[in-house]
C-alpha cells in the first residue's frame, strides 16, 4: 500500500522546501519506469524564513518564492510532488501477528493508537509492511507464531493542509506528499544490495536512516545540521553569518582553528550515528551495516568523510541522486555540483505511480 497518492503523469516535478532553500527538480518519467532530467532550480531562503524544529513558516511568502523560482527556471509543468521533513512526521517500526489481508487495516488502526501521539483523526496514517515472515519462539517452545514487521507513518492533516495550501497558491497541482526519508531511500539506495546508513545533513536537521534490502529499517532525527556550525564559527571568530558560511564551504574541517569549532557539532552527529548502527547491529547481526552514504548540503563540509570514516570505521560514500537518471553530458557538471542538495526533490519526482 502507498503511503500517499497521487496521480500519474510523464512529466513529474518533485519539490522539497528545506529551512535554507527550496529545491525543485523536473524528470521526464518514460513509459518503461526510466527518469531523464529536464531541469532544476534552487531558491535560497533567508536565515530564519522557516524554524527547523516545527518547520514553520508562512504558506503565502513560501508560494511567492516557490512561483517565481518556477518561472525563472521556466519549469511548464504544473503538477508536482512535495516531500515532508522527516521531523513533521511520525514514523514507528512495529511487529505483529500476521492478520489476513482484510484484517490488516482494522489491526494497524488499533495498534497505530498506541505509537502515534496525537488523536487518529488528526492525521493522514500510512503503513508498509517490511518483512511478511519475520518468526518468533519463546524459549522451550516449538511452535513458532509468524510476525509481520510493519512500517507505521503518519502527518498531521494540518501539515498537509499547508503543503496543499503552497501548491494551489503556487498555481500548482498536487500530485503527492511523501516523507522525506522515503525520496532519499528511492534515489540513493534502489540498486543497494548492503545494509547502508543515510547520513543526511541539511541546514538545521541531520536525518540518520538505516536501509535494508530495500527497505527502511531505522529512522532518527536530531536539531543538528551545517546552520549551527556556521553561527558556531561566528560567535568563536565574530564574524557575520554569511562570512562563516563562507569560511566553513572553503576551509571547513581542513583549517586547525575551524576545526576545534566545528569538531564538537560533528562529534554529536557521529556519536548518535555510531549509537544508531550499534543497535541495528545487535537486533540484526545477518545484515549488519556495511557503509556509509551522504546526503544534504552539508555533507559537502571538507575533511567530514574522513573524520566520519575514522568514527565509525565504515566506508564513507557520497550519494548519487542521478544513478537512475539520464542526463546529457552538457548538464552533468552543473547538477554534480548540487547532488547532495537536490537528493529529496529527486527521490519524490521519481515516485511516479499511484
Amino acid at each position: 500500500m502507498p503511503l500517499f497518492f497521487g496521480d500519474n503523469e510523464n512529466d513529474s516535478v518533485g519539490i522539497d522546501i528545506g529551512t535554507s532553500a527550496i529545491k525543485i527538480i523536473h524528470l521526464k518519467i518514460n513509459n518503461d519506469g526510466k527518469a531523464v532530467f529536464r531541469n532544476f532550480a534552487i531558491a535560497r531562503l533567508r536565515q530564519g524564513t522557516i524554524q527547523s524544529a516545527s518547520h514553520i513558516f508562512i504558506s503565502q511568502q513560501i508560494s511567492q518564492i516557490l512561483k517565481l523560482a518556477l518561472d525563472k527556471s521556466k519549469i511548464k509543468c504544473r503538477s508536482a510532488s512535495f516531500s515532508i521533513p522527516s521531523f513533521s512526521s511520525f514514523i514507528s517500526f512495529i511487529s505483529i501477528p500476521k492478520v489476513y489481508e482484510d484484517d490488516l487495516d482494522n489491526k494497524l488502526q488499533i495498534e497505530a493508537r498506541k505509537y502515534i501521539p496525537i488523536p487518529l483523526s488528526k492525521v493522514s496514517l500510512g503503513w508498509e509492511i517490511i518483512n511478511e515472515q519475520e518468526a518468533s519462539k519463546s524459549m522451550g517452545v516449538e511452535a513458532q507464531e509468524e510476525k509481520i514487521k510493519v512500517l507505521l507513518m503518519a502527518v498531521s492533516n494540518d501539515t498537509i493542509q499547508k503543503y496543499e495550501s503552497i501548491a494551489q497558491n503556487s498555481g500548482l497541482n498536487l500530485k503527492s506528499i511523501e516523507v522525506e526519508s522515503f525520496s532519499l531511500v528511492r534515489c540513493l539506495t534502489k540498486n543497494e544490495k548492503e545494509t547502508v546508513l543515510i547520513l543526511d545533513i541539511g541546514s538545521r536537521v541531520c536525518n540518520i536512516l538505516i536501509v535494508s534490502q530495500g527497505f527502511l529499517r531505522g529512522s532518527r532525527n536530531i536539531d543538528l545540521g551545517g546552520g549551527d556550525i556556521s553561527e558556531a564559527i561566528s560567535r568563536s571568530l565574530n564574524v557575520d553569518y554569511s562570512r562563516s558560511e563562507l569560511l566553513k564551504r572553503n576551509l571547513g574541517n581542513d583549517d586547525p582553528q575551524l576545526s576545534k569549532v566545528i569538531n564538537p557539532i560533528i562529534s554529536r552527529i557521529t556519536s548518535e550515528s555510531k549509537r544508531i548502527i550499534d543497535a541495528f547491529n545487535s537486533k540484526n547481526p545477518n545484515r549488519k551495516v556495511k557503509k556509509v552514504i551522504l546526503s544534504g548540503g552539508t555533507a559537502k563540509l571538507k575533511g567530514f568523510p574522513q573524520t566520519l570514516n575514522s568514527e565509525l570505521n565504515l566506508p564513507v560514500i557520497e550519494g548519487d541522486p542521478w544513478q537512475n537518471i539520464k542526463i546529457s553530458d552538457k548538464h552533468r557538471p552543473i547538477l554534480d555540483k548540487f547532488k547532495y542538495e537536490l537528493a529529496v526533490a529527486t527521490g519524490i519526482a521519481m515516485n511516479n505511480k499511484n
